[in-house]
Order: structure tokens, then C-alpha cells, then sequence
């Protein structure tokens, strides 16, 4: 994929996340310490390491459901993969939110 293309979609990406406020505060995600890495590769896949804001929240879990599926809607984006960090069980919630 070309240079361009990456960065249209790091810039698409980043208006989604600029707007996501997690269910529990009136935060942008972009503007939290929840994100702890992102990455975007040539292939089009984007990688982001994040937080949940409240470790034994279904909504939680949810939340970050639709947040994939949004941006898995980019347009380019071939795929989407959450890591999830800093919670107990942290290996299940990702496993659970990457279901490919």
C-alpha cells in the first residue's frame, strides 16, 4: 500500500478515535490514557493496544466491539486487531474481541 493511503487512513482513524468516548466518561478516547499503541501496516491492518477504563464492565467489552467494527469500516482497512492490556484476564478479553 502506498504512503498516502497509509496516512488517509491514520487520519481516519484518528477523527474515529478523536470522537469515541468510553460508556463511563465523557472522554475522547484520544485524549485518555487508555491507548497505549497504535500501528498501521502496509497492509492496512491496524493494531491498537488499549486499556479498558473499567476492567469488569460488560459495557466495556462491548464498547470496544463496536470500536473495532468502526474501524474495521475505514475505508482501506483491511483488518483489525485489539490488544487488550492492563486488566486481569487481558488474553480472554482480546481473544474474545478478535474473533477472526
Amino acid at each position: 500500500m502506498k504512503p498516502k493511503k497509509i496516512q488517509a487512513i491514520q487520519r481516519r482513524l484518528s477523527r474515529v478515535l478523536g470522537a469515541w468516548k468510553d460508556p463511563h466518561t465523557e472522554v475522547a478516547l484520544s485524549d485518555s490514557n487508555q491507548i497505549q499503541g497504535i500501528e498501521v501496516t502496509e497492509e492496512g491492518q491496524i493494531n491498537l493496544a488499549i486499556v479498558p477504563e473499567r476492567p469488569h464492565c460488560p459495557c466495556c467489552l462491548f464498547d470496544l466491539r463496536d470500536l473495532r467494527q468502526t474501524i474495521a469500516g475505514i475505508k482501506d482497512v483491511s483488518s483489525v486487531e485489539l490488544l487488550i492490556t492492563g486488566v486481569p484476564a487481558a488474553e480472554r478479553w482480546t481473544r474474545v474481541l478478535n474473533p477472526e
